[in-house]
């Protein structure tokens, strides 16, 4: 049997300070993880949930597996994403100042700055996916 959890990955304040946390728990386990970086406590987090599972067998007990459905803040967000935060910021209409305050967890930005980097992040990835690359050497194009 496999469940799924929502699990959110933030960051902390400081350089290396990441966590991760399922929002449900499977029976009596808490999943959660902790590393220096994103992917290190999502990493922790599936590294959790497979212990758990040794342990319930060792006691008999039925552990499913897990899979998570990742959700990052925007501190965590831009550690998993090699995006670099300045230019995010003036693609998306925001101040490169402020976004970096963000991405570092100096500041907690409110929904409505969340909302404005949601859409920018969707623009972004909408204009990534229109083949805005050329197909082939520029020097072919010219003939």
């Amino acid at each position: 049997m496999v469940v799924k959890r929502l699990a959110i990955v933030e960051r902390g304040k400081g350089k290396h300070n990441f966590s991760c946390f399922a929002t449900e728990d499977v029976g009596t386990y808490a999943l959660m993880g902790y590393g220096g970086s994103a992917r290190e406590a999502m990493a922790d987090i599936k590294n959790l949930a497979i212990e758990y599972k040794a342990l319930a067998a060792e006691r008999g007990e039925e552990f499913p597996d897990v899979e998570f459905d990742f959700r990052f803040d925007v501190g965590a967000f831009f550690d998993y994403y090699p995006l670099d935060v300045t230019a995010a910021a003036k693609y998306m209409g925001i101040n490169p100042s402020v976004l970096r305050q963000y991405a570092t967890a100096l500041r907690v930005p409110k929904q409505g700055q969340i909302n404005k980097i949601r859409e920018g992040l969707s623009k972004l990835a909408s204009d990534l996916g229109t083949g805005l690359l050329i197909e082939q050497p520029t020097m072919s194009y010219i003939r």
